[in-house]
């Protein structure tokens, strides 16, 4: 069964060629290379004389599962006191940096599932108990 990858994968993430390994079909380094097409010339590959004589146990290897990333935090803080709103607001610029902060409010970047507990933590520490909620969900692959 072919496993559909994301056709955006990064420039530089690895590509592994070694249709012998017996984690191949699992291996988000290995699906992705079904995906290349002549429109990108080079890529950065896995050398295949550093292929692992035992390839269960390769260092190479990238989980070809998807995970749930947040996108948008504009509505984020719309529902609290304004306060908490302000100090949150705050607190997430100074973890992820002013910059960080405006790609996930423009939703130019993902959160991460690390991401959006720390969010939920930071909700947490203030007495907030609703989860947070962000603008919207959706599955992705981890590069």
């Amino acid at each position: 069964m072919k496993q559909e990858t994301n056709q955006s994968a990064p420039y530089s993430f690895a590509r592994c060629f070694n249709a012998q390994c017996l984690q191949a079909s699992k291996c988000l380094r290995y699906l992705i290379t079904e995906n290349d097409t002549p429109n990108i010339p080079f890529i950065t590959a896995v050398s295949p004389v550093c292929y692992p004589e035992d390839t269960n146990k390769c260092p190479y290897f990238h989980t070809a599962e998807r995970v749930q990333v947040a996108w948008g935090i504009k509505r984020l803080l719309k529902r609290l006191p304004y306060e908490d709103a302000v100090s949150i607001r705050k607190h997430l610029i100074w973890h992820f940096g002013k910059t960080c902060y405006y790609r996930f409010y423009r939703e130019e970047r993902y959160l991460s599932p690390n991401d959006q507990k720390y969010i939920q933590q930071v909700f947490h520490n203030k007495g907030i108990a609703d989860k947070p909620t962000f603008d919207r969900y959706t599955e992705e692959y981890i590069w």
